[in-house]
């Protein structure tokens, strides 16, 4: 009984997590001008698809951003061409540079992925 209460529950988890994660806007750091590390969260509009880091000779920038318009040309553009390094990604909160970050779903659905092992295993 105990197994397959576990697979039922960890089914039922899983398909909640798609649930809770469906429909929602990307999330991303937005600091226009950073100093330092950037903290300020913001939802994207529908049409920014990606979240951008960039970092000029005399700037860095964390935003949302077009996906089809991260290309070096457009970025250099932007801000500037001069020992540019960029990075453009489509998760939310991904455009921090030298971390990581664990969104909402993935909690929800790693925690009781790691119960129904251990259950499985005692």
């Amino acid at each position: 009984m105990g197994s397959k209460g576990g697979f039922t529950l960890l089914g039922l988890l899983i398909i909640l997590s798609v649930l809770c994660d469906s429909g929602h806007s990307l999330r991303c750091y937005n600091c226009p001008n950073a100093v330092g590390a950037c903290t300020v969260t913001t939802n994207c509009t529908a049409n920014e698809d990606a979240c951008l880091y960039a970092k000029a000779e005399t700037r860095t920038v964390y935003r949302c951003y077009r996906f089809q318009n991260c290309k070096y040309e457009d970025i250099a553009r932007e801000y500037g061409g001069s020992h540019l390094k960029y990075e453009c990604c489509q998760k939310d909160l991904c455009n921090r540079s030298g971390g990581t970050s664990i969104t909402g779903t993935m909690a929800l659905l790693v925690a009781p992925l790691l119960t129904a092992f251990w259950r499985l295993l005692i």
